[in-house]
């Protein structure tokens, strides 16, 4: 992925567990290769509030990964970030088993 692309992402609905309570909720989440932590990185925004530093879990039809909280919207989303592999096809993953080489 070049810089001048846009990130790879989804958005939709995904079980989101805080708490060891799980729910349905809506979901948008992007990623991108950051250079400067030699990993992927991903955020996005769930429709349930959590404080921030909460650990989510976030499972949607492609895969589960582990975020935190960092911030509630005025909308009551919570704004979530993980590294690795995102719950979602990153093509940039996929391509080379999971190892950027970029």
């Amino acid at each position: 992925m070049s810089e001048h692309e846009e990130p790879e992402g989804y958005e939709g609905q995904a079980d989101v567990t805080v708490d060891g309570v799980t729910r349905p909720v809506r979901v948008a989440l992007g990623a991108r290769f950051d250079p400067l932590a030699g990993s992927v990185v991903w955020s996005g925004r769930v429709a349930l509030e959590a404080a921030p530093r909460t650990r989510l879990r976030i499972v949607t039809p492609h895969g589960t990964s582990e975020a935190a909280a960092t911030e509630r919207d005025p909308w009551g989303n919570t704004r979530v970030t993980g590294v690795g592999r995102p719950p979602f096809p990153v093509e940039l993953l996929d391509e080379t088993g999971g190892v950027p080489t970029r």
